[in-house]
Formats: structure tokens, sequence, C-alpha cells
């Protein structure tokens, strides 16, 4: 059986890749980490390109897990409560698309402040968004 789940996705305004063949890339990954905790995201941010680090003990350190991307989440009921679920998507490496494993933390309210630009919340408002141009990404059941 397959299923159609229309799903937006977001970038910080600015950070949106320019190159289509990333941007389909990022989405096929966030949705794969997304999906891999949710049965049906409805909204993802995608908040940043591959890395390799993380905050341990609220200081930045190299992540022992390797190279990820962050993303958040929200399903129909966060969407309705103004809360998200942030994740890490875990790859081989910087130029790998492949979704080895995932991390999910719990409801975050979209007020909570970023870490590096403590002022912006995590999931901002619209008008500090850029939406992606519909790509459409399925799967089977």
């Amino acid at each position: 059986m397959s299923t159609v789940n229309m799903v937006k996705y977001y970038f910080y305004k600015g950070k949106m890749p320019s190159s289509l063949k990333e941007l389909e890339d990022m989405v096929a990954l966030a949705y794969q980490t997304a999906r891999d905790m949710k049965l049906y995201p409805r909204a993802i941010l995608i908040r940043s390109r591959h890395h390799k680090t993380t905050s341990i003990n609220g200081k930045t350190k190299k992540d022992p897990k390797g190279w990820h991307l962050t993303f958040c989440y929200k399903d129909a009921e966060q969407l309705k409560s103004n809360t998200h679920t942030a994740c890490h998507g875990y790859t081989k490496d910087k130029h790998s698309w492949e979704l080895l494993k995932s991390t999910h933390t719990g409801d975050k309210p979209d007020s909570a402040k970023r870490r590096y630009a403590r002022k912006a919340s995590v999931w901002p408002g619209p008008e500090e968004l850029d939406e992606a141009p519909e790509i459409r990404y399925g799967h089977l059941l």
C-alpha cells in the first residue's frame, strides 16, 4: 500500500541550498529521519548541512556518532500546539545522503532559543523562514 503525506519543508531565511540536487538530497534525508520515529510529519525545518559537532553539557564538541544534519519536524498535533521535535540524521560521511541512524528529542516549544543565535527561536515565524518548492517524496507501507 502506498500513501501520500504532504510535507512542507523549511529553511532559515537565506539558508536554502542553491543546488536542486542538494535540496532534493536534504529533503529525502530529512523525511527519512523524521519517519524513523513519526508516521506522518507535516512540516520539517532543515536546520543545517552536514556537520560533525554537537552540544555536550552545553559545550560544542565533536559528535561521537559522526556526520549528520540537524532537523526539526512537526506532526499534526505539534502544528496545533506550537511544538516540534529536534532530530539528527546520521550519515557515513559529509558526502553521503544515506540515513544510518537517527536521534530524536522530546517535544520542545517552538519559542526555544537557538544555541548560536540566542535571541532567535528554533522554529521561528514564517517571516524568518524560506519554504522549499514542492518536492514529491513518498514511501510504501
